[in-house]
């Protein structure tokens, strides 16, 4: 063996490894581009998950994250898969309806308890009528579907038959109910919990309504399809459990062991004299019981196919299972002598005098906490739909109509968790506080949807055009009725604040809807006009701090898209920049140095004006700003790097004539 070294390659075998390197990064470029792209045609490339990935390191864990809490990204074509069967259906849209039962009747009972504890017999009058409402309601609805299978919520019928001002009344109004629909609820479901557990729970009301509004909103963030899974299991139970609790105390009764209510105070002594307007206040309390009946027709398109059938046989079942746990529990408070009381609900009364406070009590007290807490849920399906439907109109900002990486409106989800929590907090969570706020905006529009669909009906006049318009006829008076009542007996009590927001909230869209108009008309692009070359010249400005290389970098570019560009140097030290000047000519001699001296020290200013003034003085040609930035390898530098830049940019943001764009450089490891 030699002992000579090997010899080196010589130039000719270097190229060659060189011009090896580079055809194996390209074959590994393509191959990357092929797991994160799919060429579906000519033009057209289809992104593969890959494609969606982060590129940092800190987006990477972001993702990761979101994958964890949420599940992985849903493309648009497994939308089909989130479809919901009629079992689930039922407990994701009709959940808000079926919980009502838990507060309705303590709610009527509240406000006649205030004649005294004779006037308490009256809740069982009350709740047949209210019972009868929802059976007018259910068949109009049931119309409403028929007629309107891709989803007839009353922001669409109304607009579509009474104008877009009717319209945008019924979605500010069903918006409203929907962001109290979530207080009142949570708050609901809080004051069960609250009534098995008084002494720990009693001062944390707030705060536990808060943490359930979060839980609600990020179970929902995960899609629909998971949701009603999640919330199946505590609908199902409390509809078993509270139809148990009817069987057996009907039975108890019947068997003459009739279960009585015990060590249970009034409330208060009686206040008032019972007439006409209290009657109303607790009948207009009562209807609380029919939020969320609009739900299934808002929600048609999310139903497995026959969407339109499946939907019509889901509000059948959830009216029927409404009726029947209402006017039972209704039935059951008045025959064991339940009394309203601020530390235990009347169905936790009526449940303890029925099964003791054994295993059965708690499994009911804490399904009906499930429920309400859950309950929510029919809004937050509902509200980011109608907010995608009128952000698509040009009445909403644009953001809500996109949907998530799974699938779900995330903007409308988050905003209505939100609004929710700032209605809980100045009420304390308080049921009673937040009752009569509640239901004027659903009844407002039940009867502007009614309404409309009398009006679609007499259009058409397909077959049954008469009998289903005096069915839709009847609904709206029977519910505009409802609104007056509502009105009329609840607006000293915090009702007029709702009466208020309503028309806010329309005038809100009215402008959100001009302001999308104005913007449209100045970016509109007539299509039959050829966009021509452009003919005017463009000239480029970099500021120039240092010898840098990111300067220089930004300069090169520069030189790629024009010719004239100049250099310009702020400094409140003359000489310095003279100095800078000479080694710039000697390094960079086809480039213009502008010296701009601040006496003043300042840098953004006299640099913004500067460059107004030489785009002024050259109106034919388009001035750009290149700013050079520094791309982050940590968090922390943001807090270091690229503060100049930022301010320029604010500076010159929107001035006439002037381009901002920006150089980013990469620092190496």
């Amino acid at each position: 063996m030699s002992d000579q070294p090997p010899a080196s390659p010589g130039p000719g075998a270097k190229h060659e490894l060189s011009g090896r390197k580079v055809a194996d990064r390209r074959v590994l470029v393509e191959q990357r581009q092929q797991r994160r792209f799919r060429y579906a045609g000519p033009g057209v490339v289809t992104a593969r998950p890959s494609a969606h990935e982060s590129l940092t390191p800190a987006g990477k864990v972001g993702a990761l994250l979101r994958r964890l809490v949420f599940g992985r990204p849903l493309s648009t074509e497994e939308e089909g898969e989130q479809r919901l069967s009629k079992v689930k259906a039922l407990a994701v849209f009709s959940s808000d309806a079926l919980s009502s039962v838990a507060y309705a009747t303590e709610a009527i009972l509240f406000t006649l308890a205030l004649a005294g504890s004779t006037a308490l017999g009256l809740a069982m009058p009350i709740s047949i009528a209210i019972v009868t409402i929802l059976a007018i309601v259910t068949i109009s609805y049931r119309q409403t579907i028929r007629a309107y299978p891709n989803g007839g919520g009353s922001y669409i019928v109304a607009k579509e038959n009474l104008g877009t001002l009717a319209g945008l009344i019924a979605a500010a109004a069903l918006l409203t109910d929907y962001v109290l629909t979530v207080s009142v609820s949570v708050a609901a479901g809080v004051a069960a919990l609250i009534s098995a557990f008084p002494v720990h729970l009693l001062e944390h009301r707030t705060v536990l309504s808060i943490v359930f509004i979060g839980l609600v909103m990020l179970i929902n963030l995960r899609g629909m399809r998971e949701s009603s899974t999640i919330f199946a299991v505590p609908t199902y139970l409390f509809v078993g459990g509270v139809l148990g609790l009817i069987v057996v105390g009907f039975a108890r009764i019947a068997l003459g062991m009739p279960p009585r209510v015990e060590d249970v105070a009034p409330l208060q002594q009686a206040t008032q004299s019972l007439g006409l307007l209290l009657i109303l206040r607790a009948f207009a309390d009562g209807c609380s019981a029919m939020t969320g009946v609009e739900a299934i027709s808002n929600g048609v398109p999310a139903f497995k196919p026959d969407e339109s059938g499946n939907a019509r046989a889901t509000i059948v079942w959830m009216a029927a299972l409404l009726g029947v746990m209402f006017l039972g529990i209704s039935a059951l408070a008045g025959l064991v002598g339940a009394l309203p009381s601020e530390h235990e609900t009347i169905l936790s009364q009526v449940t303890r005098a029925t099964f003791g406070t054994g295993p059965i009590y708690f499994v009911i007290t804490l399904s009906t906490t499930g429920i309400l807490v859950l309950a929510a849920n029919t809004s937050f399906a509902d509200f980011p739909r109608l907010a995608s439907l009128l952000a698509r109109d040009g009445f909403m900002p644009a953001r809500f109509a996109f949907r998530g990486e799974r699938l779900a409106f995330s903007a409308g989800i988050v905003a209505l968790a939100v609004l929710a929590a700032l209605v809980i907090i100045p009420f304390h969570g308080r049921v009673d506080a937040l009752i009569p706020l509640y239901a004027i905006g659903v009844f407002t529009s039940f009867t502007l949807s009614q309404a409309g669909m009398v009006r679609h009906w007499r259009r058409e006049r397909g077959p049954g055009w008469r009998r289903s318009s005096i069915v839709n006829a009847i609904g709206a008076v029977a519910t505009a009725i409802v609104a007056i009542i509502f009105t009329v007996a609840k607006f000293s009590l915090g009702a007029w604040v709702v009466i208020i927001v309503i028309p806010i909230l329309v005038v809100a869209m009215r402008f959100i809807a001009h302001e999308y108009k104005r913007a449209e008309l100045e970016l509109h692009v007539r299509p039959e006009s050829v966009i021509p070359a452009p003919g005017r010249r463009q000239h480029v400005y970099v500021p120039f701090p240092a010898m840098r290389r990111d300067v220089v970098r930004a300069l090169r570019f520069a030189r790629t898209m024009s010719d004239h560009v100049t250099a310009v140097h702020v400094t409140d030290d003359v000489e310095a920049g003279e100095r800078l000047r000479e080694r710039f000519e000697r390094q960079i001699p086809d480039v213009e140095f502008v010296i701009v001296e601040s006496p003043y020290r300042a840098l953004v200013a006299p640099l913004s004006h500067y460059l107004r003034m030489v785009a002024a003085e050259n109106a034919e040609a388009i001035t750009v700003v290149l700013l050079p930035e520094y791309v982050y390898r940590h968090w922390w530098e943001r807090f270091l790097y690229n503060q100049n830049a930022h301010r320029i940019r604010a500076a010159l943001l929107g001035q006439p004539n002037i381009v901002v764009a920006s150089v980013p450089y990469r620092a190496e490891a």
